[in-house]
């Protein structure tokens, strides 16, 4: 250990005791450093941080840095597209330049960081002497501890103890009127002069949102309008639990929160509004920042080119803190929001009915935030009061929050209570009010006066204040009638056109965009045609482009009251075919199921997955990168020349992950979806929660690993439980390992509960145990490996996966591809099919194929296909499902090969 070491542990000690540096500690020079670093950790670091790295040795720090982004070409744009363009552009800026020193320090110490530009933050895992360093730098202001959020839980509707989830469901809407909250706001009356939304994005950062829900649907903006969907830019599955790139939602709460917002048959406030989403609630705030940069500029299902452009007028966020405070990291997300011209509107939180009980981010005092009342107009008990920071009126505005309904997924309907059905009656509000008068777009001060001086007062003194503002209701319930009749009235006309090629062929799906003091785009249908009934009068500058063809622009002036037109024509360019094929270059040469596409996603191609072949139509000049990614696990991500695609060798990643792939000394996949041969399940808790293998909890593989997987859970058992449970392996010869590692797929997640993880190690039958590994911390969807030199002498060596949630309720630990020793090519072929229901021809998920030789099994995913490695020959594959007859399918498998195999399943009578 170095000088520098010890005396950082004293300074720290000393800045937690509170107290000075003894002087017998240093002397001179080194004395003055170390009063120095201490009163800059005073200063700079959450004494909660100071505490934890005295007590563990280290800590994970987030650093916040001086000065701010500047957004003052944001803030002087015309137009709220010009506003979202600068606004990113300065905040990466700021990003990088306030960042720069304190990553060279982080670079030269070896840290393992991540960097944020929507907040410029940088997230570091340090112990006391990196800690130091850091708050000797200039540049660094603050360092904080990450907040915990969550999303607002609905409140169980009253008297309704069946309720799940916090939600009522039913059946059916039971009426096409208006739903009493949305009717409360004034939305039907709006909708009768004629305003319904059209025109404006709204976003939510929740769990995400059934796309295809019959309330929904036609309100997505990546709706095509004809069966199809482009998800792009419209929906990021940040958390990466949805099948494919399709919107999903596991909880409901986005799906009912988007609905009261923009649903049809009378449950959404703007029901021609369209939405976008991205699901970043919100398992930490890491997820929340990326999502809220993805707010600022979307990108494309992949994470990949951000446009600004492409951003919504108004966020919801039904989320937050389930106590008290303040979090300065997301006030620099908030502030991106409003330099970008995007409202944000947040829940006030469900922890009333005492005063001062503001959730985090509502606090703040640049949002809209919202608190909850019933029917008769009377507070929520659970509606929580201000006031905000520094005295400020909070809530903002109350809206409907009692017996919502709304959508859920399923294509159900449901009521809830919260602070979280209050909101999206906001955010649906603002969406009517810009709808109705364009000129407030982007304008946050504007709106919020609008909304707020025309709320309906409603008097409360329980947390001080008066009819007019109060901290119960602020300034008063949402009135959205009475907003637009305050707001400047629009002046609208409409504009119609055609798009054709230079041989006057219309051009289906080009996209239009029109700019003037407002920004609104158009895509052609089949017929080359696009019509908006409403637009906002005035000038626009017309773009008009589409993949494979040129580039076109123009202008178009529509008249008030007018029926403007605008026809285009586009040239169809020259293009190139770019064909070939995509294989392993791992060793097993076999073709690949892969996904070819140009970088930007404008043309896409699937490889046939028996032959990897695959062709594209790209233009015949410029440069057209290409992106490989293949649907198998465990290899890379390639970008490659055309000219250099005839054959798509792709490399494995890290992790040993591809099937096909493995170790001959412990290889374990977890595919039977029951305990491996010769391995053991000891259940010490007070439960009858051990490790199970066939996901009994419908969770999902959460690891980097596919299919089946190991899983020790405490989220599953009674509350008052001890769950505590070993996996152990059967006995191994290490020796034989030309690399003694054990590597396996992880996610575990406690959230700082209280639960344990650790893997041991045996060489004399389990007599003795030593520990390798351990975590008590949030590691997801990681990749683990652990040195087993110590025993590489070893022939009978066992590992011990032990979990214990220690009796507090905690979450679990999932475990996937076991393997010690290296990662080589083994013997055998792959064999691929789609399970189908024998009457519907429907895919059937989750169904067992079963190679009772080999021992080699898959699990079909939601479109019933799977992938199987096994043996060489002649193979018969048993086929099982709950709900159907068992059935077989045959396979001859070649080395190296892949082989087709589908099978039927007959519905049990």
């Amino acid at each position: 250990m170095t000088v520098a070491q010890r005396r950082t542990r004293r300074i720290l000690a000393a800045a937690f005791a509170g107290a000075l540096v003894p002087g017998a500690v240093a002397s001179g020079a080194a004395a003055q450093e170390a009063e120095t670093t201490e009163a800059l950790i005073a200063e700079k670091v959450a004494p909660e941080l100071v505490a934890e790295i005295a007590d563990a040795g280290d800590a994970e720090l987030w650093l916040l840095f001086t000065g701010s982004p500047d957004y003052d070409a944001a803030l002087a744009a015309d137009t709220k597209e010009q506003q979202g363009v600068a606004a990113v552009a300065a905040a990466k800026a700021y990003a990088e330049s306030s960042q720069q020193e304190a990553v060279a320090a982080l670079e030269a110490a070896g840290a393992d960081f991540e960097t944020f530009w929507g907040a410029s933050t940088i997230k570091v895992q340090a112990d006391e002497e990196l800690l130091a360093d850091l708050v000797a730098l200039d540049s660094v202001e603050q360092v904080v501890a990450a907040p915990e959020y969550d999303m607002i839980e609905p409140i169980a509707p009253g008297g309704k103890e069946e309720a799940s989830g916090g939600f009522q469901t039913w059946d059916a809407v039971q009426s096409a009127a208006a739903e009493w909250g949305v009717a409360d706001v004034g939305a039907p009356e709006v909708w009768e002069d004629g305003f319904t939304g059209e025109g404006i994005v709204v976003a939510n950062i929740d769990t995400g949102v059934q796309f295809d829900h019959p309330a929904l649907e036609d309100s997505y903006r990546g709706s095509n309008g004809d069966g199809t969907y482009t998800h792009d830019y419209n929906f990021y599955d940040i958390q990466d639990v949805c099948e494919g790139d399709a919107p999903c939602d596991d909880d409901g709460h986005g799906t009912h929160t988007m609905g009261t917002m923009v649903g049809n048959d009378g449950i959404g406030v703007a029901p021609d509004a369209e939405w976008i989403a991205v699901n970043g609630c919100c398992p930490s705030i890491e997820t929340l920042i990326l999502a809220g940069q993805w707010i600022a500029a979307p990108t494309d299902a992949e994470g990949r080119n951000p446009d600004p452009l492409k951003a919504p007028h108004v966020v919801n966020n039904s989320w937050g803190t389930t106590i008290p405070g303040y979090d300065p990291i997301y006030a620099e997300v908030v502030d991106l929001w409003h330099a970008s011209g995007i409202i944000p509107v947040f829940a006030a939180g469900n922890n009333g009915s005492a005063c001062l009980t503001m959730s985090t981010p509502g606090v703040y005092e640049n949002v809209i935030a919202v608190g909850a009342y019933d029917e008769d107009h009377a507070i929520a008990d659970f509606s929580s009061r201000g006031h905000g920071l520094n005295g400020t009126l909070k809530p903002d505005v109350s809206a409907p929050g009692v017996e919502v309904l709304s959508s859920l997924p399923g294509d159900e309907y449901g009521t809830g209570d919260g602070t979280s059905m209050a909101a999206p009656h906001v955010a649906g509000s603002i969406a009517l009010l810009m709808s109705a008068s364009p000129t407030l777009e982007g304008d946050y001060e504007a709106v919020y006066e609008t909304i707020t001086g025309t709320a309906v007062d409603t008097a409360d003194d329980q947390c001080t204040g008066d009819a007019e503002a109060n901290n119960v209701y602020g300034h008063g319930r949402i009135d959205v009638e009475d907003a637009v009749d305050e707001a400047p009235a629009g002046k609208f006309g409409s504009l119609s056109g055609t798009v054709t090629d230079q041989h006057g062929d219309p051009v289906a799906g080009a996209r239009l965009v029109f700019e003037g003091g407002v920004v609104r785009e158009a895509t052609t249908d089949a017929d080359g045609a696009y019509a908006f009934e409403r637009i906002p009068a005035g000038r626009y500058h017309v773009t008009v482009s589409k993949f494979l063809y040129g580039e076109t622009t123009g202008s178009v002036r529509v008249g008030r009251n007018g029926a403007a037109v605008f026809d285009a024509e586009i040239e169809r360019l020259e293009t190139r075919t770019v064909a070939g094929q995509v294989v392993d270059g791992g060793g097993q040469g076999w073709p690949l199921d892969a996904t070819v596409e140009t970088a930007g996603g404008e043309a896409v191609a699937e490889t046939d997955p028996f032959t990897g072949e695959y062709s594209l139509v790209i233009p015949a000049e410029g440069d057209w990168p290409l992106t490989v990614e293949t649907d198998y696990p465990g290899y890379r991500a390639l970008t490659v020349d055309p000219d250099d695609a005839a054959l798509i060798e792709v490399p494995l990643a890290e992790g040993c992950l591809a099937p096909g792939f493995g170790s001959e000394v412990l290889d374990e996949r977890f595919e039977s979806l029951a305990a491996p041969p010769g391995w053991e399940v000891v259940n010490n808790g007070e439960d009858d929660f051990p490790w199970v293998f066939d996901d009994p909890w419908d969770y999902g593989n959460m690891t980097p690993g596919s299919g089946g997987y190991a899983e020790a859970n405490s989220d599953a058992s009674d509350i008052e439980l001890l769950t505590d449970t070993d996996m152990i392996t059967a006995p191994f010869d290490l020796s034989a390992a030309a690399e003694p590692t054990l590597s396996f797929a992880n996610f575990f997640v406690d959230g700082g509960i209280g639960s344990e993880a650790e893997v041991l190690v045996s060489a004399d039958g389990g007599a003795t145990w030593e520990q390798v590994w351990y975590t008590n911390e949030d590691l997801e969807a990681t990749v683990e490996t652990v040195d087993l030199s110590e025993w590489a002498d070893q022939t009978a060596v066992q590992l011990k996966f032990h979990f214990t949630d220690n009796a507090t309720w905690a979450f679990w630990w999932m475990v996937d591809n076991v393997r010690v020793g290296g990662c080589d090519a083994l013997d055998g072929g792959l064999v691929r099919g789609t399970v189908t229901d024998a009457e519907t021809g429907d895919p059937v998920a989750g169904a067992r194929v079963y190679d009772a030789a080999s021992g080699a099994a898959a699990v079909t995913a939601a479109d019933g296909e799977y992938v199987l490695f096994t043996d060489a020959g002649e193979r018969t594959l048993e086929v099982s499902a709950e709900g159907y007859a068992a059935a077989a399918a045959t396979a001859e498998v070649a080395d190296g090969a892949v082989t087709g195999a589908d099978a039927e399943l007959t519905a049990e009578a």
